[in-house]
């Protein structure tokens, strides 16, 4: 792909650059803006958010240094808020909410808000937000435990119209804050994203009024031309190879003997990039099963950080990756199989799956395996302080895998992930726990030239009788792999003791469990793998 004869880019630079990196900006302030009104430490601490922003025909031309899942999943948003209410029936102050799994969702407790942006009566663009609401109802605090189907997950919301002339439906939000726990923190946290794209809005018009609607509208086309041509020059001054790698996830927390397969074949020929997910095992019964939304964005993050990592993220760069899945698979769900883990678990081992492959032809280019998770532990109950019922949701950072260049970063958020470190002070003011141990655990590291990224150690013990708790992990059977002779990072480990004495090894995926008064959780996160064989 080329990019010439009289466009923006080669008529006035300056002006496209401008422009275009001030669409990035819009969404870095639309999630300043929801961190600061949200209700959740979730949120306004920890920054479980994404934010945006399209063209007029929906597609991805900004986005915010955010959550990768949620961002690469976007487009697939776009196409079932459109499969709803076509482009051209959009007015002014309209606002559609979905966060359906099978429809452009990622998992449920990822509510996702479009709105459109008009200047005059000419439909410029929309902003989108994808805030993780930390309960969505379900069998369990937090909306983020084990179970077999979807419907036990909570509220599945197909693309809704929820705000009309500016104005939120009562209705539909009395509905869904009906369905939730704790309904007027989710009720505070949705009004956040309502700020966030008026934000996004006041920015687009001062724009479109600086600079013209016709030159903002052409920097928008031409942004995703300008990324998808660097992604493309990228891959053509890389070898052209074909790889395959595949490994099993570590269970699924309702059958005990399964350990589901993930396989991909990469074809990297020329500018092309093809990713064929042909032999992943079919969907199980636990909430591993990953939406193809899921599987693309850790297809796209992983097309972009092979690419370098710094080029301007859109759908420009989208377009270049070809994905096949089997309908019906882990790496691409139906309904009513379970999903919520695989955006925070299966999502991960699905992009050190694309990297061990890689590895095989680009050893220079990729890092080590991580620690395949986010670590997702849930919190509910009633707090004795205060009589209020409480929800808590939170991750825990791994290991990172080391690459030919640097060690692996320890105690870290990775590849799909993007969460800030919640503070221990902040979530025992807010919830009755108290926290024993917050420690890098060095040895967990895998050797190497470069030694990979150390685990975490979190543990706490509950300071109230029937809190709810529910754990989401990964690599507690799979160390997370080396590249180039490096060895294989430590594995996680996740205990339960309890008051009484009794200590109960915890599967990578359990629960609800019941926790009283004087019970503790103890959770070690996986080592990253190394990079390179350890100098003698």
């Amino acid at each position: 792909m080329t990019i010439g004869g009289d466009t923006i880019i080669t008529r006035d630079p300056v002006t496209f650059e401008v422009v275009r990196s001030a669409l990035y900006a819009i969404c870095a302030e639309m999630k300043s803006v929801i961190m600061r009104t949200s209700f959740s430490p979730l949120l306004s601490l920890s920054a479980d958010l994404s934010c945006a922003m399209l063209d007029a025909k929906g597609a991805v031309v900004g986005q915010g240094n955010d959550i990768p899942v949620h961002l690469g999943a976007v487009p697939f948003t776009v196409r079932a808020a459109f499969g709803a209410f076509a482009p051209e029936t959009w007015r002014p102050g309209d606002g559609v909410v979905l966060n359906d799994p099978y429809l452009g969702g990622t998992h449920l407790p990822d509510v996702s808000l479009m709105m459109p942006i008009f200047v005059g009566e000419r439909l410029l663009g929309f902003s989108l937000s994808r805030v993780h609401w930390p309960d969505v109802g379900g069998i369990a605090a937090g909306s983020s435990s084990v179970c077999d189907e979807i419907v036990k997950e909570g509220l599945r919301i197909p693309p809704l119209k929820i705000i009309e002339g500016g104005q939120a439906r009562a209705d539909l939000l009395n509905f869904i804050l009906a369905n939730v726990r704790v309904p007027e923190d989710r009720h505070g946290d949705f009004r956040a994203q309502i700020a966030g794209a008026n934000r996004a809005e006041l920015r687009l018009r001062e724009l479109a009024t600086r600079y013209g609607a016709d030159v903002v509208a052409d920097v928008m086309t031409q942004t995703r031309a300008y990324s998808r041509l660097l992604v493309e020059r990228r891959l053509q001054a890389l070898p052209d190879a074909v790889v395959e790698h595949e490994e099993r996830l570590d269970g699924d927390g309702v059958d005990a003997d399964v350990a589901p397969r993930v396989r991909v074949r990469l074809t990297k020929k020329g500018a092309t990039f093809a990713a064929d997910f042909t032999g992943s095992d079919p969907c199980v019964n636990g909430p591993i099963n990953a939406p193809l939304a899921v599987t693309a964005s850790a297809v796209y993050y992983t097309l972009l950080s092979l690419t370098g990592g710094d080029i301007p993220p859109n759908e420009g760069v989208y377009d270049v990756a070809k994905i096949s899945a089997p309908e019906a698979s882990v790496v691409n769900a139906v309904a009513p199989y379970p999903v919520v883990a695989a955006n925070t678990e299966t999502s991960n081992r699905i992009v050190d799956v694309l990297l061990a492959a890689l590895a095989k032809a680009y050893p220079e280019q990729v890092p080590a395996g991580s620690y395949g998770s986010a670590c997702v532990y849930t919190l509910g109950g009633t707090d004795p302080r205060s009589g209020r019922r409480f929800v808590h949701y939170e991750t825990v950072g791994g290991g990172a895998g080391a690459t030919a260049h640097a060690v692996g970063a320890s105690g870290m958020r990775t590849h799909m992930g993007n969460t800030m470190n919640l503070p221990v002070e902040a979530t025992e003011a807010a919830i009755p726990v108290r926290f024993l141990g917050y420690e890098i655990v060095r040895e967990s590291a895998g050797v190497g030239r470069h030694r990979g990224g150390a685990g975490v150690r979190k543990a706490f013990e509950v300071l109230a009788d029937g809190v709810e708790a529910s754990l989401l992990g990964e690599r507690t059977l799979s160390p997370a792999h080396g590249v180039a002779g490096g060895g294989q990072g430590a594995c996680a480990t996740f205990i339960c003791r309890r008051a009484s004495g009794e200590v109960v090894t915890l599967a990578a995926k359990s629960g609800p469990h019941k926790l009283n008064r004087g019970d503790r959780i103890e959770m070690v996160t996986a080592g990253g793998g190394g990079w390179g064989k350890p100098k003698a």
